[in-house]
Parts: structure tokens; sequence; C-alpha cells
């Protein structure tokens, strides 16, 4: 009956997501701090749009009530670094929080869609910027706390690449030049095809394919003949890798058709995958060392911050 009653609430509750209709009542208290179900709706909100894709009732309500205590207790978390950064006085200069909102409104394509995306996740600007000084402030604290007590010595950077040589690979790649007869350009695919068809031929007798590619390449790097770099697995459309990396250095491939319009790529040179000395990777595992020792440490601080602080759910 418990069970039955919890997801009656849980999925009212999750309804009411797309509609913003969370009432902003306090559902946790932190020190001096507070933290409102509305926050914690905003947090679960991506998390209920996946979930729903993959589960159903009371499985759902499950999984989302574990992602709830998971973010309730982030936030706690960072309620207590926040505390801490007030009480060491840490500033944050606006200028670096405009910086930030700045970003977003790039990223968000033009100011008007950033107002809609704020609009439609019932923020104001004002939270935003509040948002992202909390969050500098947070690291700064955290940097303060660890940043100068960390050491890591040569003989741990290389015990952790002999431990992890798996992550330090360098994974199977081709260099690559592109010619794209694109549908942008040639709306009429007969006539894109036909164009692709003519220039595959002239490859095929012998044709440089920079200049080719100069002339009517609509891809990257046509300008420098196609260059488009090394990529690997992963990196372009299925279709394109099946037949690219079966190819030998020098080899082209037939016309590939995708959404784009009509491709022919050339493969220049192949790499096997292999593993990357520690001379080439040391920067990125004496990071990993020492990210590893300073989540340890913080782990220890927020524990003990939570020892000596109040802390209530309502």
């Amino acid at each position: 009956m418990k069970k039955a009653i919890l997801s009656i609430i849980m999925l009212a509750c999750m309804a009411g997501f797309s509609r913003a209709e969370v009432i902003d009542k306090v559902a946790i208290v932190v020190n001096d701090e507070i933290i409102t179900d509305r926050e914690i709706a905003r947090q679960l909100a991506p998390v209920y749009e996946k979930y729903k894709t993959l589960y159903s009732g009371q499985k759902l309500v499950e999984h989302l009530e574990e992602a709830r205590q998971r973010i309730a207790q982030q936030m706690i978390e960072d309620k207590l670094l926040y505390s801490e950064a007030k009480k060491q006085n840490i500033q944050v200069d606006e200028k670096d929080v405009d910086m930030k909102v700045q970003d977003v409104v790039k990223s968000a394509g033009s100011r008007t869609n950033f107002d809609r995306a704020l609009v439609e996740q019932q923020l104001t600007l004002k939270d935003l910027k509040d948002r992202y000084r909390q969050q500098l402030m947070l690291r700064r604290v955290i940097d303060r706390k660890v940043g100068g007590v960390i050491m890591v010595t040569p003989v741990e950077i290389e015990a952790y690449y002999n431990k992890n040589t798996e992550q330090f690979q360098q994974p199977e790649r081709v260099k690559l030049k592109n010619i794209l007869i694109s549908l942008r350009r040639y709306p009429d695919p007969a006539r894109a095809l036909k164009l692709a068809k003519d220039v595959l031929k002239r490859l095929r007798e012998g044709c440089d394919f920079d200049g080719l590619a100069k002339l009517y390449s609509d891809g990257p790097g046509a300008a420098e003949g196609g260059a488009m770099g090394y990529v690997k697995r992963g990196d372009l459309m299925p279709e394109i890798e099946k037949a690219i990396f079966v190819l030998s250095p020098g080899e082209t491939t037939d016309i590939i058709q995708t959404s784009l319009g009509y491709h022919i790529f050339k493969v220049e040179e192949k790499e096997a995958a292999k593993s990357l000395p520690l001379s080439e990777v040391r920067q990125e595992v004496e990071m990993a060392v020492y990210k590893s020792k300073a989540d340890t440490k913080i782990k220890g601080w927020i524990e003990n911050l939570k020892k000596n602080a109040y802390i209530a759910f309502k």
C-alpha cells in the first residue's frame, strides 16, 4: 500500500515537470542555507526525461527516487562548501560571472533563445548569475583547501601509468581527405549525384584529388584540398566509417550518400591502435593522479563538514 501511494505521488510530481508546476517549498535546511523542492525538481527534470524512455510504472518511480536522493546529497554538499566559502570570505569578480553568462548566450545561438530557455526553466537572469557565482566560489574554496597541499611524485605517476595503461591508448585512426557535393548547394539530388559520379570518374582516371576538392567540394578543408586530418572510429557517420577503415593509404571510396549530400574520401595515412608511451601522456597521467588524491581529500573534508553541520529534511 505504501509503495502504491509513493508511486502515485512521484508520478504526479513527474507529470508536473514539463509544466514547471512544482511548489517552491523548503525541502532541506543546511546550516543557514536552504534547498527547495523546485531546485531539486530542476535538477531532476532532465533525468526524468531520460528515464521515462527506459522505465515505466514502479520501476520508473524507484529509479527516480534513487536519482532524487543522489541529487539531494550533491546539493547538500554544495551548500556545505558554499557556507565554507562565505566563512572564508571568498570573493568572485562580477566580470567572471558575466563571462560565463556570455558563454551561455553564445552557445544558445542568440539572446532570444537564451531568454526563452530561462523562461522554460523558470529562471531569471539573477538566478543564473547567482548559480554561476556560487559555482565559482565553490571552485575557489576547494582550490584553497586542496590546491597547495597535494603533491604528485614521479613514482606515483609511473605507478598509475603502469596500472592503467588501457586508459592511455591511441585508437585506430586514418588521415582523410574529403570531397562533398552538397545538397544544400545542389538541391536537385540527380544533378548532385551526376556531378559526384563525374568527379569520381576523373579521380579513377588519375586526376589530382586536391585539385578536384578545391574546385567542387563543399566539405571541410576544401580550400586545402579537402584535408580533414586524423579521425578515429566514432568521429564520423557509421556509413562513412564502414567504407574508410577497410581502405589502404592512397585509396578512395566510392560515392557515399548521406543527408548532407554525396561524399568521396581518400585515405592518406592509416595508424593501428597503440599504447602511448608515458613520455607522451605524462601531463595527463599527472592530472589523473592529482584528481584522485584531490577527490579523496575533498570527500574526507566534506564528511567532516557534515558531522559538524545542521542538516534537516522537511
